[in-house]
This record gives structure tokens, C-alpha cells and sequence, in this order.
């Protein structure tokens, strides 16, 4: 009988290296077709398809959460006390499944399609005030606005405030970064968001309105949720939804326009739009990695975990592994009986917005193709860390017709 393995006994990855940074997901699948688990700097490093979807389910497997905090050593004080008590520090249990039953009713696969309408209209008059004469910085003339404009019809907000939204909700999330000399940004935008969803609350308390804020509020007042739930609930759908809601529109752009086959295709025809979104969550997801903790020594895949070991699903390198997909490394809108990509976890660590997330991305793709066929990307690039995507550059020129400049095909894409 074969003894169990030891961490220090795993290969070791670097993500720090250049070809990580310039291509993960081409260095990713080379991991991952030699090894199924290894180590980095940060944990236990998961390659395989299953052995990450078995993990990111997986009841001895809490949240990473804690950890991460304690790593950026967030001080004492409100955006601490509302992170040790949102549904990030909550593992599995009774507690976990409590505070998300109120959410996944109000942000389900059927109310997800029932906002669309609403959605296609705040895509729609964004894109309508976009020039088309010259050169647009998508990411805050398009990207940034759909989800915090999303928010703001949320909590019954002006429109006005998209842009504090937006821009609260990218600094907050430098918490994953896991570089200390981020925390005084953090806790800085963290209290002037806490301000203002007291504000948005108050004001939904006095005036209750058709929203998802005075929904939450009727959850409250019929002992679904407790005040301070409420409240850490609605800081959370700014602090996670807008910034990486933000990113995944922005890869789909870039990822679909720099197509210019697939592109034109998806003007024609409207009703290919869910499988290419599906397609680009595929091949670059925004989510990398997803990271969980060891809750009582575990062996995985042969080897000991001892408690508390930090261990990280790698999405990218499961989304790139041809023991999968079928030449993972092509871009393909058509691909069927393939395993569902990862991109928003699963089981009580699944993404509450995904299926909002998803709807998004869609009426952003379906409008711009259908109304810009020969849309061109002007600049466009990426950041990768371990964890996200990270779109750092999207020029480009709203033009319906004009083929002499449309982008080259596939010149900003991950490949």
C-alpha cells in the first residue's frame, strides 16, 4: 500500500514567472497535463477538472476568506466588523445557508431573466451616450457603468451614483491582491460604502419601492434576515458584483470582437449570444482561481492536508485541459457535451450574482454586435494574478460600417 503524500513533496509552481503573467492559461494546461495537485507560495495548487470541482464542493473545504483578511491585516473597526460577519467567513452549516436563501430566491436563474428587460434598457441607454466619431475607453464609458447602474436600480438609487459604485467596488476588491500596502485604499472605500448603503437603507425604509433593496428589507421585517444581514448583504452585491461584473463584460469584448467571423455572426444571429458568453467564461474566465481551507486534516488526491491548509482550485487550468475539452486551446462558440466551466464555484460557495452576472454580459455582447458589426478594438490588454483577469486597456471606435478597420482577428485574445 502506497503511503500517503506530503505537501513539501509536490511540484512547485510559480506565479510570479513571466510566461505565467504573458499567457497563464497556455502555462496553466502545461501544468495541469503533468501534474493533477501541486504547491506555490500561496497553498495547495488544484489542476484537474474534477479534483476541483470535487473541492470546491467538498464539506471539509471551508472558506478562505478569514485568512485572507488576517493577511492584509485589516484593523479594527466597521470594515473589519462587516467582513467577519458576511457570508464570507460563514463555512458550511446551517448559518451559510440561512444567509444566502433570501438571495438565491431573489437573484435566481428565473428572476435573473425576469430583470433582463430592465438590464437591456441600462445597457441600452448607456451605449446611446457612447460617441461614435472617435476613440472610446469602454472600461469607464461602458464596462463600469452597466453593473453599477445595475446596483443603483438595486437600492433604488440616482443613476448619479454608478460612479461611486463603480469605483468603491474596484478598490474594495484589491483585498484578493493579497499585498498589505493595499489596506488604508481598502478600508477607506469599505467605510464610505458602509455610509452609503446605511443611507440607501434608511431612505428604502421610509419609501419602499419596487426593488431589490425593499425586497431584502420584506425579507427582514419576516425574520429572513436580521438588520445587520441586511445591511452586509447590500454592501456585498457592491463590493463583488460591480468589479468583477465590470471585467467580465470587458473580456467578452475583447475576446468576441477580436473575432471578427464570430463577431459578425453574432449580429446576424441574436441567438448564439448565451453560448459565446459561455464560450469566453470558458477559455479566459475572470475567475482564475478560487481558494478554500482545510477544516480538519483531509487527504486529497494521495496526499495529507494538514488543518488549515490554504488550497486553491485552479478554473483556468481545468478550462484548458484536453482530458475535458476537446482542443481546449481553440476558441469555439459551437461546443457542446463538454463539462460546464467553473467560473462561478458551486454548491454554498456558488456566486449568487452569476445568473445576473450572465445576463449582463449578454445584452452587452448582443447589442454592440447587432448594432456595431465592424466594431474595432483600437487597444486593448490584460493583467493575470493568480486569482482574476483583470482588463487593464479597451479602446475602441463604435463604428457600424467600416470594414477597412476592423481589429484583426484573435489579436487581443488570451491565446
Amino acid at each position: 500500500m502506497t503511503r500517503p503524500g506530503t505537501i513539501s513533496e509536490l511540484p512547485v509552481l510559480d506565479f510570479s514567472s513571466a510566461e505565467y503573467r504573458n499567457a497563464p492559461f497556455p502555462v496553466l494546461s502545461g501544468w495541469a497535463r503533468k501534474w493533477k495537485i501541486a504547491q506555490s507560495g500561496r497553498g495547495v495548487e488544484l489542476l484537474d477538472y474534477e479534483l476541483c470541482r470535487k473541492a470546491i464542493v467538498d464539506r471539509n473545504l471551508g472558506t478562505g476568506h478569514p485568512k485572507l483578511i488576517d493577511l492584509l491585516g485589516l484593523p479594527e473597526g466597521r470594515p473589519l466588523e462587516y467582513k467577519r460577519n458576511s457570508i464570507s467567513f460563514h463555512n458550511r452549516g446551517d448559518r451559510r445557508r440561512d444567509l444566502r436563501r433570501p438571495l438565491i430566491r431573489l437573484l435566481s436563474e428565473e428572476a435573473a431573466e425576469s430583470f433582463r428587460p430592465n438590464i437591456r434598457k441600462v445597457v441600452t441607454d448607456i451605449v446611446d451616450a457612447i460617441p461614435t466619431d472617435r476613440p472610446v475607453d469602454l472600461i469607464s464609458a461602458l464596462c463600469d457603468k452597466i453593473p453599477s447602474a445595475v446596483y443603483c436600480h438595486w437600492v433604488g438609487a440616482p443613476l448619479s451614483d454608478a460612479d461611486f459604485v463603480a469605483r468603491t467596488s474596484h478598490t474594495v476588491q484589491q483585498v484578493h491582491t493579497r499585498e498589505p500596502r493595499h489596506t488604508p485604499a481598502v478600508v477607506e472605500a469599505f467605510e464610505a460604502l458602509i455610509d452609503y448603503v446605511d443611507e440607501r437603507i434608511a431612505d428604502r425604509r421610509r419609501t419602499p419601492g419596487d426593488d431589490l433593496l425593499s425586497d431584502l428589507i420584506r425579507a427582514e421585517v419576516s425574520g429572513q434576515l436580521n438588520a445587520d444581514d441586511l445591511r452586509n448583504w447590500v454592501i456585498k452585491l457592491a463590493e463583488a458584483n460591480t468589479d468583477n461584473s465590470s471585467h467580465q463584460i470587458a473580456i467578452a469584448i475583447i475576446e468576441l470582437a477580436s473575432r471578427s467571423d464570430i463577431w459578425a455572426q453574432l449580429g446576424a444571429q441574436q441567438e448564439l449570444t448565451s453560448c459565446a458568453v459561455q464560450e469566453v467564461m470558458r477559455y479566459h474566465p475572470r475567475t482564475i482561481s478560487t481558494s478554500r481551507e482545510v477544516l480538519s486534516e483531509t487527504e486529497l488526491d494521495g496526499v495529507v492536508l494538514p488543518e488549515g491548509t490554504p488550497v486553491f482550485a485552479n478554473v483556468g487550468a481545468t478550462h484548458w485541459n484536453s482530458d475535458y475539452y476537446s482542443a481546449p486551446e481553440v476558441f469555439d462558440i459551437n461546443r457542446a457535451d463538454e463539462p460546464l466551466h467553473l467560473n462561478f464555484g458551486g454548491g454554498v460557495f456558488s456566486c449568487i450574482g452569476r445568473f445576473i452576472v450572465t445576463v449582463e454580459v449578454e445584452e452587452t455582447v448582443a447589442l454592440l454586435a447587432k448594432r456595431f458589426p465592424c466594431l474595432t478594438l483600437d487597444a486593448a490588454g490584460f493583467a493575470h494574478s493568480p486569482m482574476f483577469t483583470c482588463v487593464t486597456q479597451l479602446v475602441a471606435r463604435l463604428e457600424p460600417e467600416d470594414p477597412q478597420r476592423r481589429a484583426q482577428s484573435s489579436r487581443y485574445a488570451a491565446s
